[in-house]
């Protein structure tokens, strides 16, 4: 009988861990020489736990291609309703000599606003 009741309580102790991984998903702005993508997504403090996030920025002519990616591990069902934002940031290339640089991230182009943090397709 011993075992069955230990093998119950292990059951009911383990949560199954989720991994997700996104990539090149939410927003992209840029401020001065700073890139920041917001990934769109909302971690629960009690469930959610951002294992990694990470950013480049690349130059090719006057474009300014952006690639992001975060990993989120999630584990649990009752989780709270606060959100924590999922954001990471990287450097912009030097645009010496650029004339009107786009900016791309999730296959859309945009202009590039340096002055208020702000990227209109």
């Amino acid at each position: 009988m011993r075992p069955m009741l230990l093998l119950l309580a292990l059951s009911a102790c383990s949560d199954p861990y989720t991994t997700k991984t996104l990539t090149d998903e939410g927003s992209v702005c840029v401020d001065g020489t700073d890139v920041t993508v917001d990934f769109g997504a909302c971690l629960s403090s009690s469930c959610d736990t951002l294992v990694s996030s990470s950013c480049t920025a690349t130059l090719e002519g006057s474009v300014v291609t952006v690639h992001a990616e975060a990993v989120i591990e999630s584990h649990g069902t009752e989780c709270t309703a606060d959100c924590g934002f999922v954001i990471t940031h990287c450097d912009l290339p030097d645009l010496t000599g650029v004339t009107d640089p786009t900016i791309t991230y999730t296959s859309d182009p945009m202009a590039i606003d340096l002055a208020t943090c702000s990227a209109t397709p």
